[in-house]
């Protein structure tokens, strides 16, 4: 079914951002010199992830907007589809796409997957969790990506660190998680933990009065700090591997 006949079928979903933020969204977040350089590093935690399936493997981004990570790993040969819960997000996404060709694009909530259980070999989602509406219903997203994978499959979730000390950027209303929640969620859902680490121990404003040209510095500085100090960044990655049922 092709990105227009699915955003029809299912244009009664809710709808994350609307027609102006979605057009905006791109241009406002990631394309300056600092954009730049946090989609790199999110993109590099992603790709490292990725290493762990073929390229033929059946991977969904859930949430993925306009499409920023999920063309990045399609460019890399993986074959990726996603999940926003906006049409408008989605639409950006489909004016992105060339070469022909489709792909498996859904307009649909994180926590309610129109698709059977373990349909993919990798879920993940980057960005997503800290803009739902609680706690609770994050962990409700990350139980349905565990559905949503197959035994054997990965899941990599992303969240805002609650572990993080509020000041700043940080002390903007968002939904934040413990690496220990996301954890014992996973866990009981059949994940296996592989990987746990964090990203951005700088913050933003750190990134945003740095000149362009201290950037590559800022940048590579924040990636070591976090390796060492993943407790107190401002995100976390968790990364599942989900077993089989007894």
């Amino acid at each position: 079914m092709s990105l227009q006949e699915l955003a029809a079928k299912n244009s009664a979903a809710p709808t994350a951002y609307s027609q102006e933020q979605a057009a905006a969204y791109d241009d406002k977040r990631f394309t300056g010199p600092v954009g730049r350089r946090l989609h790199a590093f999110e993109w590099d935690i992603l790709r490292e992830a990725l290493a762990r399936v073929d390229r033929s493997a059946r991977i969904i981004e859930i949430g993925c907007g306009t499409g920023r990570l999920l063309l990045e790993a399609r460019r890399a040969g993986y074959n990726v589809g996603g999940l926003d819960a906006s049409p408008d997000m989605l639409e950006q996404l489909r004016q992105k796409i060339t070469g022909g060709g489709e792909f498996e694009v859904i307009v649909g909530e994180a926590a309610n997957v129109p698709m059977p259980d373990g349909s993919f070999d990798f879920v993940y989602a980057i960005r997503l969790l800290n803009q739902t509406e609680s706690p609770e219903y994050a962990l409700r997203v990350v139980t349905e990506m565990h559905r949503l994978a197959r035994p054997g499959g990965y899941v990599l979730a992303e969240f805002v660190n609650s572990h993080r000390p509020r000041w700043g950027d940080n002390r903007r209303e968002t939904t934040r998680l413990t690496p220990a929640q996301v954890i014992e969620c996973g866990r009981a859902a059949r994940g296996e933990v592989i990987a746990c680490r964090g990203a951005f121990l700088l913050s933003m404003q750190a990134y945003n009065r740095t000149p362009t040209f201290g950037l590559p510095l800022v940048s590579g500085l924040d990636r070591l700090l976090s390796r060492l100090l993943p407790r107190w960044c401002s995100r976390s990655y968790v990364l599942f591997r989900k077993r089989a049922a007894a």
